[in-house]
């Protein structure tokens, strides 16, 4: 567990901050590539709660809670996992009984769910009313490789928190020759770009793409007519191949995911954002599914002038 701080340094600090000045959410999610990062965090997160020996928010990893949290024999931590496909409603069901009672040695309590990708659309809606209205001192934290398999309406109830590639000196090193800069290779870590870019992608290339979502991005927001105009008059000529279409949509879900976790305003505005975000994982899928590129974006701006319109 030690390893995670070293790994994700900026990630523990913010976690052990929140701790320390008693801000700790009651929901979470963990998204990362790397599985075992993704793991090990969530664990690592789970101790600093409980451990009676914490230092500025940092759990000692040796007391008897620490031991006990990470070989899974802590009765405040409940961790919900799957060797199956799915996580279904079932499982989310018999989850929440628990939730009756109270923390058997704390008053707080931990629900873990590895996975959380694998949570079908009806579990996550009964995972989504207990997001709504949590019962009693509970951190739910959520665990999954990205987060655009979950419905907008989860990922507005929880604090993303989306861990980067370990900095591996070579990949940065490669990047760096080739003419990327500094700004561009964190972003690409956060979105966990660096085998696409390393093997189909310029520095030049990756620059024009990324430019172009934050501006169709803030179209869809502001003008989403303009969106559909710039499909054809803006994307599709700096767009090569499938590759760089995948790289598009990625980037694309950073923003949206990033926009839904800042909303703090009014109502509307998050009704608003919940709404594009919906459309947003529509469009995505359709052109998994073979819709062209071309189509599955404007439909994406069709949609947002129709929420725009109120209609």
């Amino acid at each position: 567990m030690a390893e995670i701080v070293k790994e994700q340094k900026q990630i523990t600090q913010i976690l052990a901050h929140d701790i320390l000045q008693k801000r700790v959410s009651h929901a979470y999610l963990f998204t990362g590539a790397d599985q075992l990062q993704t793991t090990a965090l969530g664990y690592w997160f789970c101790q600093a709660l409980f451990c009676p020996h914490a230092h500025a928010g940092y759990p000692c990893l040796k007391c008897n809670n620490c031991r006990r949290i990470q070989k899974g024999d802590f009765p405040d931590v409940s961790v919900l996992q799957t060797s199956k496909q799915n996580l279904g409603i079932d499982e989310i069901r018999d989850f929440k009984l628990t939730l009756g009672q109270t923390g058997l040695e704390n008053n707080h309590r931990v629900f873990l769910i590895k996975g959380a990708e694998k949570l079908t659309l009806a579990a996550e809606n009964s995972l989504l009313k207990l997001l709504e209205e949590p019962e009693g001192d509970l951190t739910i934290i959520l665990l999954a490789a990205s987060s655009s398999s979950l419905l907008p309406t989860v990922l507005s109830r929880v604090q993303i928190i989306n861990l980067p590639a370990s900095r591996d000196q070579d990949l940065l090193q490669r990047l760096q020759q080739q003419g990327y800069a500094r700004p561009d290779i964190d972003l690409i870590q956060k979105v966990h770009l660096e085998d696409q870019v390393i093997t189909d992608l310029s520095a030049n290339q990756f620059s024009k793409i990324k430019t172009q979502v934050q501006s169709w991005f803030h179209l869809l927001l502001d003008n989403p007519l303009q969106a559909f105009v710039a499909v054809a008059a803006s994307i599709l000529p700096i767009i090569e191949n499938r590759s760089q279409q995948e790289i598009f949509w990625n980037l694309l879900e950073w923003y949206f995911s990033q926009n839904l976790s800042e909303q703090t305003g009014s109502t509307s505005a998050l009704m608003k954002s919940r709404q594009l975000g919906e459309q947003f994982l529509h469009a995505q899928k359709l052109w998994s599914a073979n819709v062209s590129f071309e189509n599955s974006l404007e439909q994406l701006a069709l949609a947002a002038d129709s929420i725009s319109k109120g209609s």
